[in-house]
């Protein structure tokens, strides 16, 4: 894998201009933990831009959120946390891409696919659905490794 320029620690925004490609439509599958329907509304993208063109995988917020919310949890060290993807750190910081003032933000690809595989390989595995392992993995994994072999940057849009 070729390192993304793109860090984390600095703050990209960027426009969504028009209706981007919905390569992935992952929304039905996205349930709210408390009542039950389809995450509220609450819908978030993964977006690059490629040749003019936004191209986007939908998924809803909520969902994605609980699986990042696993290392939000008394009883990490200090050491523990300080290795979590910075991709997780500013989701439980609320800074970041998870910014209440963050739009379209640009996010290090290689963070983000450090981010799928911590989940995906976590040893709690709380998940509520087997769908990230069946679905999201393979989809944001697909889209963010190709948005690196393109050489293009990677957004989350909240």
């Amino acid at each position: 894998m070729t390192k993304n320029n793109n860090t984390m620690s600095e703050t990209y925004q960027h426009q969504i201009t028009g209706n981007p490609f919905i390569r992935e439509d992952l929304t039905h599958l996205c349930l709210c933990p408390c009542c039950g329907a389809p995450d509220c509304g609450e819908e978030y993208m993964l977006l690059t831009e490629s040749q003019g063109r936004q191209e986007a995988v939908l998924f809803g917020g909520g969902t994605f959120r609980g699986y990042l919310n696993y290392w939000f949890y008394e009883g990490i060290t200090p050491e523990e946390y300080s290795r979590l993807p910075e991709f997780v750190r500013q989701n439980n910081e609320c800074n970041g891409w998870q910014d209440i003032s963050a739009e379209c933000t640009g996010i290090d690809a290689d963070d983000f696919l450090l981010t799928l595989e911590s989940i995906k390989n976590d040893s709690c595995k709380k998940y509520l659905y087997d769908d990230f392992e069946n679905y999201y993995y393979p989809v944001f994994k697909k889209f963010a490794e190709e948005v690196m072999r393109k050489g293009q940057k990677l957004y989350i849009s909240i």
